[in-house]
């Protein structure tokens, strides 16, 4: 698969379109033409911009990761985003670049509250894992995490869509209660816990307990492989639900 189309697979939707107008609609293919990988662009990462925004673009912080067991090393922008007409977000960009110096775009990564710097969490002969966590602004405060993956020993990585299983996990959950997040990833274990809960409930204070999951990847998806529900009882009350897939996915 394209990076274009593995990138509009992605469920994420776009905060920071091209043009710097929030009155503008785009997708994720759209920016990431606009992210530029030319080796003189690369050699600036630590200053220049690599995303050609049409508002203002500031460089907050850059690095690079090695990654042996893939044959090359990661490079990243993290940067801050101001529009011309709208609220400011913060984008990372993950380059992935080969032994020989080629660069080739990882993905990225947006948010309209906070973002960390990329994170690698898991690496072996088989595959490696980087982490950016993330959360949205607002008293809800989901979930603006990416996780990308690289196979082989070639500098070949993807990035991976962390929006689809939610929908799966909230129907594991017994009628009443809901899945509140921003959820805890903790992809070196592929696990999460997340807050949960009941109808009544406000975004703030979610109070039905916390739900937690063991996940795999299939394909360019993280899928739910089984939930443990805990909900919050009385002292002295032990209660849990525990759902699992019938046949779990395995990558």
């Amino acid at each position: 698969m394209s990076l274009t189309l593995a990138l509009a697979a992605i469920a994420t939707p776009v905060i920071s379109c091209p043009s710097g107008s929030i009155e503008t609609e785009c997708s994720r293919a759209d920016v990431a033409r606009k992210i530029a990988l030319a080796p003189d662009r690369i050699a600036r990462i630590a200053d220049t911009c690599l995303y050609d925004f049409g508002g203002r673009c500031g460089v907050e912080a850059s690095g690079r990761i090695a990654v042996p067991e893939r044959g090359g090393t990661l490079l990243w922008q993290k940067a801050s985003l101001a529009p011309r007409d709208g609220p400011g977000a913060w984008m990372v960009v993950v380059i992935a670049q080969g032994a020989a110096g080629k660069a080739s775009l990882a993905g990225f990564a947006e948010s309209s509250g906070s973002i960390g710097a990329p994170d690698l969490v898991a690496s072996d002969g088989t595959r490696s894992l980087v982490h950016v966590t993330g959360t949205l602004a607002g008293s809800g405060a989901g979930n603006a995490d990416a996780l990308f993956v690289g196979e082989g020993d070639k500098a070949v990585w993807r990035q991976i869509d962390l929006e689809g299983w939610y929908d799966e996990a909230s129907a594991m959950l017994p009628k009443g209660y809901w899945l509140r997040g921003p959820a805890d990833f903790r992809f070196d274990e592929m696990f999460a816990v997340v807050p949960v809960a009941r109808d009544g409930d406000g975004n703030c204070c979610p109070r039905g307990g916390q739900a937690l999951f063991d996940f795999s990847i299939l394909g360019d998806r993280l899928v739910v492989d089984s939930m443990r529900f805990q909900p919050m009882q009385p002292v002295g009350e032990e209660v849990e639900r525990v759902a699992v897939r019938t046949k779990p996915p395995r990558q």
